[in-house]
């Protein structure tokens, strides 16, 4: 998953299910992305991740490159990223914000890079909203042909193929006369 993923489906739109109920569930989020936190996040910044997370949703969302861009670049700006590049464990690496700004920021900034790399290399067509009944989790296809339809094809996947089998069936009545049928 990416970090963008990762935040956006902190929250269930469609069961309005928030699964980062408070700050510590924030910290676990950017311990997990390797950010270091040298205290627990406050209720500010619980805040700007929820407003983060909004703003990454508008662009799996958006109807175009340019519109996501711009959200992405609005993205940058607003958390002040700041490509660098270091030269430690012997080889240059970009970073993409100061390691001494605020946790959320470098969160905010990472995901905003790393969308924008997908849309630049591979386009807008790699952004998706789960096409599973009672879902709204985005994802990023990685999939060669880009023809995953479902956040979770263990999960939304299996769903809609269970209903698919169970329309089809009651289409065409197969079934019905096995399931009320007598043992002889």
């Amino acid at each position: 998953m990416t970090w963008a993923e990762d935040l956006v489906n902190t929250y269930n739109v469609v069961r309005e299910k928030e699964k980062m109920p408070d700050p510590a569930a924030l910290a676990e989020l950017l311990i997990a992305h390797e950010i270091r936190i040298k205290d627990l996040p406050g209720t500010k910044d619980l805040d700007k991740a929820r407003t983060l997370r909004a703003a990454l949703r508008e662009v799996f969302g958006a109807p175009d490159e340019e519109t996501a861009v711009a959200l992405l670049n609005r993205i940058l700006a607003d958390h002040h990223a700041l490509p660098h590049y270091t030269n430690h464990d012997g080889e240059w690496h970009l970073h993409v914000t100061d390691p001494q700004a605020p946790p959320v920021d470098q969160y905010a900034v990472n995901a905003a890079i790393g969308l924008l790399g997908v849309i630049t290399t591979t386009g807008m067509s790699r952004l998706h909203i789960c096409d599973g009944n009672r879902c709204e989790e985005v994802f990023v296809d990685v999939s060669r042909n880009q023809s995953r339809r479902y956040c979770s094809p263990r999960i939304c996947g299996n769903r809609a193929s269970a209903a698919a089998h169970r329309a089809r069936r009651r289409d065409t009545g197969a079934g019905r006369a096995d399931r009320h049928d007598p043992l002889p």
